[in-house]
């Protein structure tokens, strides 16, 4: 593609995105300058804060520089363990459990900080080595192909996986491939070939062998462990995927952390990166890429997400008071505030009910910043006399297709509705979930709302679920939830 061609696909975004021509001026010269591995499996986070751009200006930058042909995005599973980014061809669609050689671990299917979107620039817009895996030079790429880019460069073990390359090579489609090496002393070792994500440990043990042989095929070997003995040593490997397999030989050394369990922080020291679960909960990401749906059986499982309910009061006398066209007209607009204030927080309204709206995000504290904001603007359409209700939860959720729109099932949902359904007019009500969760409460305190906890029974939840309710600071403040 030639830089003429570049700059009409920039010439798109310039009339459909919100983006300053000073941020596309200097989008495009990192796109054409850049050094390869820049331009691969890229973070719009860290793009963000190296462009003087906040967070959500970089995840929008990105989205519909994806959508007109600049990027391409992959979904990536990451290891808790060694941090390997595991890909499937379908994207979103088929992201399903998957199996790490180098880890020898199941991971499970689920959206959510252990699923990790990474964009890399399209090949029609500039070719880059890693456009072609099978061909790039395993002792000076392999490491950036096998893990993850967001594991922080101060990492130590994958540091010594680099810096202690032993033997490299490649072996063409259907070759018998002999690798030879010297173990000068008993050990672990690992031979990676990057672009399958295949991994063989080598375990040098007095006794052993002085030769061993194995198959490599897509996405695994056979046998994945060889028992070999110190000196010298022949490693016999038969290619029989249809591409070539590139491959280094490394000590594995001792100071792998062990795997983050479930649930849990990953271990790793770990750069800023876009999560599936936030990606999903943008509003862009909905507009733009209806093709990227949830797999069609069952769903798909997200760890948290933070799900908010608004109900609009006064809408009926409205109707009557100034007519149906004008009352519609207002009613649209308020949908309208809603959802560019869910986007700019990184939300996305999921759907509308009459008059009430359900939206979704990744975390609690962009949730509860769109409330406020929602409902200092929509009271400030003092001509209209409305007010908002609103209700916030937190937690897992199944994500659906439905309709040919993202959706959301379960228990999360189910609360964050009977929760909205305690607000009172101009008035917020979450979960102790939300409200305790990091930088909700000052986000509150600096709104000026006054937060007053409490419990309350909710129709089909077991026992009394903890609540706090917000109301500006000057208003009757509550004696109680219930």
């Amino acid at each position: 593609m030639t830089p003429s061609d570049l700059s009409l696909r920039l010439d798109v975004l310039r009339g459909k995105g919100p983006f300053s021509v000073a941020t596309l001026d200097d989008f495009a010269a990192y796109i054409t300058s850049a050094p390869d591995e820049a331009l691969f499996r890229m973070s719009p986070l860290r793009y963000a804060a190296s462009h003087g751009l906040d967070e959500q200006e970089g995840i929008e930058l990105f989205l519909h520089a994806t959508h007109v042909g600049i990027l391409d995005f992959a979904w990536g599973m990451l290891c808790p363990g060694c941090m390997a980014f595991l890909t499937t061809a379908g994207g979103l669609r088929s992201l399903e459990a998957q199996h790490c050689n180098f880890c020898n671990l199941n991971l499970e299917g689920t959206l959510d900080d252990r699923i990790e979107v990474a964009f890399t620039v399209a090949p029609s817009v500039r070719r880059i080595r890693f456009h072609a895996p099978d061909t790039v030079d395993p002792r000076e790429d392999a490491i950036r192909l096998y893990f993850s880019s967001s594991v922080a460069p101060a990492s130590r073990p994958h540091r010594a996986l680099g810096e202690g390359i032993l033997a490299a090579g490649r072996v063409r489609p259907g070759e018998a491939h002999t690798a030879t090496l010297h173990f000068a002393e008993p050990g672990q070792f690992v031979l990676l070939a990057p672009a399958g994500h295949i991994a063989v440990y080598v375990h040098v043990k007095e006794g052993s062998p002085r030769e061993a042989s194995f198959d490599l095929l897509d996405g695994r070997a056979i046998p994945h462990r060889v028992d070999v003995g110190p000196g010298p040593v022949e490693l016999r490997m038969l290619n029989r995927t249809t591409h070539a397999v590139g491959y280094f030989v490394s000590p594995v050394g001792g100071t792998w952390p062990d795997p983050a369990a479930p649930g849990k922080p990953l271990t790793h020291p770990l750069l800023p990166y876009l999560t599936g679960a936030r990606l999903v909960s943008s509003q862009s990401f909905r507009d733009l890429f209806r093709a990227e749906s949830i797999p069609s059986e069952g769903g798909l499982e997200l760890k948290r997400v933070t799900v908010l309910f608004t109900d609009l009061t006064g809408s009926t006398a409205l109707y009557e008071r100034v007519g149906d066209l004008r009352a519609y007209d207002l009613v649209r607009k308020h949908f309208s505030v809603l959802r560019a204030i869910a986007a700019a927080q990184g939300g996305a309204i999921v759907k509308t009910i009459g008059d009430a709206v359900m939206a979704s995000f990744a975390e609690p504290i962009h949730a509860m910043r769109a409330a406020i904001l929602m409902n200092r603007a929509i009271a400030d359409l003092k001509e209209a006399d409305l007010l908002l209700k609103i209700g916030l939860h937190t937690g897992p959720c199944i994500a659906v297709e439905l309709n040919e729109r993202l959706d959301y099932f379960g228990r999360t949902v189910n609360i964050a509705a009977r929760v909205q359904g305690l607000a009172r007019a101009g008035e917020i009500v979450c979960t102790s979930e939300v409200f305790d969760a990091p930088s909700v409460a000052p986000a509150v305190n600096a709104a000026e709302l006054i937060a007053t906890r409490g419990a309350a029974p909710l129709k089909g939840i077991t026992g009394e679920v903890p609540v706090v309710r917000m109301v500006r600071a000057g208003a009757e403040a509550p004696l109680s939830i219930a």
